[in-house]
């Protein structure tokens, strides 16, 4: 009996040696190729992927874990300000070459009105790659350089957005996805499938 206690016990503690219960879990992979497709001009060009809609770049409420990527701390105040109805979000060209700009645009039903833009874009392991606190004025847009030091030629990117305003902690929120390429994507002589992987 003492034998059989002791061997049972000799066991448990080498399966316990055996596991590293402080281990981080892997990451678990997301599914970011369902893309809207936009021109150099920001002119939608249909949608890439296995997907036949998608809400990319809409006002989509965030959940707490999309939220914490949105809350990091930055030194850009809300003053100065105002809060627009109308509030819309896209970027452009997707695909996005490497090594140039993707272009962000935060409109409103009013022109040249300052908003706070809150973005964090992550991969597809849900690893942040870049994030961004910064004003910008409403009907106007900012040039993003996809450094070939964060970003990967054939990678999908996710990036989430929050625009705020005093007296509104968020007038527009959500998500969408985006493909970076090593050229520009033209749909005739580059396309996704050949150019971009």
């Amino acid at each position: 009996m003492r034998s059989t206690t002791l061997l049972g016990l000799a066991t448990l503690l080498l399966f316990t040696l055996g596991c590293d219960p402080k281990k981080d879990p892997e990451p678990e992979e997301q599914d970011f190729s369902c893309i809207k497709i936009f021109d150099e001009n920001g002119l939608g060009l249909g949608l890439h992927g296995s997907c036949s809609t998608s809400n990319d770049w809409g006002n989509i409420p965030l959940n707490a874990d999309e939220q914490a990527f949105l809350n990091f701390s930055d030194t850009v105040s809300l003053s100065g300000t105002t809060a627009v109805s109308g509030a819309d979000f896209f970027v452009f060209p997707c695909p996005v070459k490497i090594g140039a700009a993707i272009s962000i645009y935060t409109g409103g039903d009013t022109a040249g009105e300052q908003v706070k833009l809150k973005m964090a874009i992550v991969d597809e392991s849900l690893n942040i790659v870049q994030q961004l606190a910064i004003k910008v004025q409403t009907g106007n847009g900012l040039q993003l350089f996809v450094d070939p030091a964060k970003f990967e030629s054939g990678k999908y990117y996710r990036m989430y957005y929050r625009v705020s305003a005093t007296g509104a902690a968020s007038l527009y929120e959500g998500y969408g996805n985006f493909l970076v390429c090593q050229t520009y994507i033209d749909g005739v002589n580059t396309t996704i499938e050949s150019d971009c992987f």
